[in-house]
């Protein structure tokens, strides 16, 4: 099918890809006023397909987007068939399926990482996990017909999952040699065999799209002997280091028979979704967002722009219609110029429902008469459309009869008004070619500046983090850095040590006073000690804080352990805690424990995590509430020190 067709009720606005299942379109519906609804289409219609079988399947799993409610899977808000090829009808969120990111990821050498790869697999375990906890009448819903078609990536890195509408008819389609050869190695071995659907197909679904998509190898088949030796070589395709133990352990009970294999999707997803948190594997739907704009970045922009000139686009057409239904005869005649030119080939009795068109029978003549009405309505599309200005007087032409028979009067040829002479079908097309290119720069120059202002945003960002980072990691900064509570700190400790002295020491200055009334006499005739032998030892004060400090005290800012005359820190303002939201979506808690280093202003500079970390994003919640807290700082002899201490972060639900 080309784009621009008629598929039943949708207009088919671009082909987005195509494969072994068929085809997708990004398509719609066009309305009076604009495009009524974007949708995904997936057209089924692969080679090797029953379908029959599948046309079956979506009339018996119709009502299952009421049931199925998951953010990790598409909703399918219309299934169907037209002329026996059946359909399945998405809300159109943009993105590409795996199997373009695994394909676009080849082509630029850029393999998946292994944490994208492992979160990609969590994402989608999960979504058959909360499948296979719904219910369906008596039956759990399964998918059974897991393959990267199938999965699709937002330009915000969601993960979702399709196809659970058709996926029992595609399964019965499994034993077809050309499906076999198509989409077999993602197909459990039973699946491919024929033997009835089995709780842990998805399982075996699942772990060879991880295999795929953690080492560029698709998964071959299966040998004698199992999957072991080949999981063992295997190379993470990001790095070139071996697959982790622990996951290879987990692959070797996924890619294997149906008796050995982890019973069903839901166990499978808690071993995966626990060996990621043991083992640290944080990945975010922001840093694939990231990964995919930089396999994507052209794409991503076109589409954008496709998207806003298909919208530009449905108004002139939902226009025309609207002109067209006030003239029903030449509305008629003008959409059947239009389908003759092949615009839009495929189920026009949707057209005539859609816009209002009724069909109307009538001789030869009657044709004549819709033809010259569609060339005036053209014209005064064109001129309301694009403007042209006036339009050419033409030459009178004798009215038909209409579609009753009944001659239509006629005024004298004198005072009979004028058809205008509007524009050709092709100088429309011209001219609503000219309007989307003009469009098309308009939109690109402003995405262009959004875009390079979002790119000098997040640099500044980048700089900031890496900026906070090194200061952080450095122990004597933070000193350094704030010079000002030095001399603040310093100011009292003299104080405290001249309240320290004996009253005695300021005693004798005011004696000098007293004794200066004697007469005076020459220096060296009286050796007898007079008043002036004081007057110099009047500035000894300022040396005097020295012997105030006994042996081993503190000085401010030092860092210090716990030992006599110290008092530990003590926190006197929470942060607030923030619980991470791929822990909350799967429930999960934990108990984090962080080593904070307080400075002597009760600011924490410094934190670490003692223990393993838990992952799932509490070690960085947890350490961002740390150094968010304010403390009242530790003392050693009433100086204000540096001290390590350890907090406990609870997250609970």
């Amino acid at each position: 099918m080309n784009t621009r067709d008629q598929f039943g009720a949708y207009l088919l606005l671009k082909k987005l890809a195509e494969d072994a299942l068929g085809e997708t379109f990004r398509a719609g519906r066009v309305g009076r006023q604009t495009l009524e609804r974007v949708v995904l289409l997936r057209v089924l219609n692969g080679a090797g397909f029953d379908a029959e079988r599948i046309a079956r399947a979506l009339q018996q799993r119709a009502e299952l987007a009421k049931a199925l409610k998951s953010p990790n899977m598409g909703q399918a808000i219309d299934v169907g068939q037209v002329r026996g090829v059946p359909y399945i009808a998405y809300d159109y969120s943009g993105g590409r399926s795996l199997t373009q990111l695994l394909e676009q990821a080849a082509r630029r050498s850029s393999p998946l990482p292994l944490d994208h790869a492992l979160l990609v697999a969590e994402r989608v375990a999960l979504a058959l996990a909360v499948a296979q906890e719904t219910r369906l009448g008596d039956e759990r819903v399964q998918h059974g017909f897991v393959t990267p078609s199938f999965v699709y990536v937002s330009n915000e890195g969601e993960l979702k999952v399709l196809g659970f509408e058709a996926s029992t008819g595609l399964r019965e389609s499994a034993t077809n040699p050309i499906v076999k050869q198509a989409v077999g190695r993602y197909l459990s071995p039973e699946a491919v065999a024929g033997q009835p659907p089995s709780r842990a197909d998805d399982v075996y679904g699942v772990g060879a799209l991880l295999f795929e998509m953690a080492t560029g190898q698709v998964v071959p088949p299966m040998p004698p002997g199992g999957f072991g030796p080949v999981l063992e070589q295997a190379r993470v395709a990001a790095d070139g280091s071996a697959l982790p133990a622990e996951l290879v352990a987990l692959l070797q009970r996924t890619l294997c028979p149906r008796e050995q294999r982890v019973g069903d999707i839901v166990t499978w997803h808690k071993a995966l979704a626990k060996w990621m948190g043991d083992s640290g594997q944080s990945a975010t739907t922001f840093n694939l967002a990231f990964f995919l704009h930089h396999l994507f970045r052209e794409e991503i922009e076109r589409e954008t722009r496709e998207v806003e000139t298909e919208k530009t686009q449905a108004v002139a057409i939902a226009a025309s219609a609207t002109a067209r239904a006030a003239e029903p005869v030449a509305a008629a005649a003008a959409a059947s110029a239009v389908r003759s030119s092949g615009a839009v080939r495929e189920d026009t009795s949707v057209l005539r429902e859609e816009y209002g068109i009724q069909k109307k029978k009538g001789s030869g003549a009657t044709l004549a008469a819709a033809a010259v009405g569609a060339i005036a309505v053209l014209g005064v599309a064109g001129y309301f459309l694009f403007g042209r200005g006036e339009p050419a007087p033409a030459t009178a032409t004798p009215a038909p009869e209409a579609s009753s028979g009944a001659p239509v009067p006629q005024e004298p040829a004198a005072a009979q008004p004028a058809i205008p002479a509007g524009p050709s079908p092709e100088e429309i097309q011209a001219q609503i070619s000219q309007m989307v290119s003009q469009q098309q720069k308009q939109f690109e120059a402003g995405l262009q500046a959004k875009y390079e202002e979002q790119l000098r945003t997040l640099e500044r960002q980048l700089q900031d983090a890496e900026r906070a980072r090194a200061a952080a990691a450095a122990a004597p900064p933070p000193l350094a850095l704030s010079p000002a509570p030095a001399p603040a700190l310093s100011a009292p400790a003299p104080a405290m040590e001249v309240a320290s002295e004996p009253a005695p020491v300021k005693a004798p200055v005011p004696e000098p006073a007293a004794t200066a009334q004697p007469t005076p006499r020459p220096a060296a005739a009286d050796p007898a000690p007079t008043t002036a032998a004081p007057r110099p030892a009047a500035p000894a004060p300022a040396p005097a804080p020295a012997p105030a400090r006994p042996a081993g005290a503190a000085k401010s800012g030092e860092l210090v352990t716990m030992g006599p005359g110290v008092t530990p820190p003590r926190i006197v303002r929470q942060a607030a805690l923030a619980y991470p939201p791929m822990a909350r979506r799967i429930r999960k808690e934990a108990s984090v424990s962080v080593r904070v280093l307080v400075d002597e202003n009760g600011d924490v500079v410094q934190t670490q995590i003692p223990a393993g970390k838990v992952g799932y994003g509490f070690d960085d919640a947890a350490e961002s509430y740390a150094r968010g807290s304010k403390w009242d700082p530790a003392r050693k002899d009433g100086v204000k020190v540096k001290f390590w201490t350890e907090i406990k972060v609870e997250f609970k639900l």
